[in-house]
């Protein structure tokens, strides 16, 4: 794949992160929704940075350039996510709330796996693999979900 297209990949991703982030807001309890949204952005930023300062992940492709994060990830697509896991599971039980986990945390480890083989996105260094990536995505959709705890 060329540098055009992973250019216009991640303004598309924007687009579709910003706009999914509108209709996320329409919704109620959106004070809620917006509470998760926050604390997952944190909490995803914290995460990622601890992994790109230990060297496990690059970005070589990214915007902003002067941030060695990725801002699209841990600002926008997956607290998104995360919010949407939330409205799924909100009056599941634990079990559902656990295999509800893999409705996304699976189509986000192959959409990252794809995107690291056929792309200059992400990298993976030092013993860093996909199965790293589906737990590090996995963990944060179950264990910090309050609801599913409560």
């Amino acid at each position: 794949m060329g540098r055009k297209f992973e250019i216009n990949l991640v303004k598309f991703l924007y687009f579709f992160g910003i706009s999914s982030f509108i209709y996320l807001i329409k919704k109620p309890l959106a004070k809620e929704w917006l509470l998760v949204f926050f604390i997952k952005s944190y909490y995803a930023s914290l995460v990622d940075n601890l992994v790109v300062k230990r060297g496990y992940v690059q970005y070589p492709t990214r915007f902003p350039k002067q941030v060695k994060t990725s801002v699209l990830f841990d600002y926008i697509l997956f607290p998104i996510t995360c919010v949407f896991y939330n409205q799924l599971t909100k009056d599941s039980r634990i079990i559902q709330c656990l295999l509800k986990v893999l409705y996304f945390s699976i189509p986000m480890t192959i959409a990252e796996l794809w995107l690291k083989k056929n792309t200059r996105l992400i990298k993976y260094k030092n013993g860093w693999n996909w199965t790293t990536t589906f737990y590090s995505l996995s963990f944060p959709y179950y264990w910090l979900d309050l609801q599913c705890l409560l």
